[in-house]
């Protein structure tokens, strides 16, 4: 998903919208929220599948590499596996976010974005970091470490 062009943000619409608040401020009705609800969960069922089959594929492909005599044909034939795996990862997503999208007006669409917006801007206390878009801001990953305090001269007591 990172390298897919698509802004990583954009993948934490079906998370956002399970927000009751979030979904009040988008006037998202009881069916609608039934659909995000049902679309996010098999998303998820499919991400992680999808995720483990990647990485069983990266196993087998060490296990390749760790061989006395390495088979350059089935390390090739691996590569290809690991790169349709990791196809199969981003449509998923991209398929996720575009279902989410059709799931909502376009009124609904354009106030998400605009707490999508407001979400990824930098908090404005006097010493809080700004959030990096590059991790999303999720879980503290893209956030810049906190300012290290003055050192002082260790004292010799």
């Amino acid at each position: 998903m990172r390298g897919s062009g698509v802004e990583p943000w954009k993948f934490g619409v079906g998370r956002l919208l399970n927000d009751p608040n979030v979904r009040q401020q988008l006037g998202i009705t009881a069916d609608q929220a039934a659909k995000i609800q049902q679309q996010e969960s098999d998303f998820r069922k499919t991400e992680i599948r999808n995720r483990a089959d990647l990485q069983i594929k990266r196993m087998d492909l060490d296990d390749l590499l760790s061989a006395d005599k390495p088979d350059r044909s089935a390390i090739d034939s691996k590569l290809q596996e690991i790169g349709a795996a990791q196809i199969a990862l981003e449509k998923s997503a991209i398929d996720d976010f575009l279902t989410m999208q059709n799931a909502l007006t376009p009124a609904q669409r354009q106030k998400l974005q605009e707490i999508m917006t407001q979400r990824r801007q930098p908090v404005s206390s006097g010493n809080a970091a700004p959030r990096s878009r590059q991790g999303g801001g999720h879980g503290g990953r893209g956030t810049a470490p906190p300012p290290k305090a003055q050192s002082q001269a260790p004292s010799n007591q």
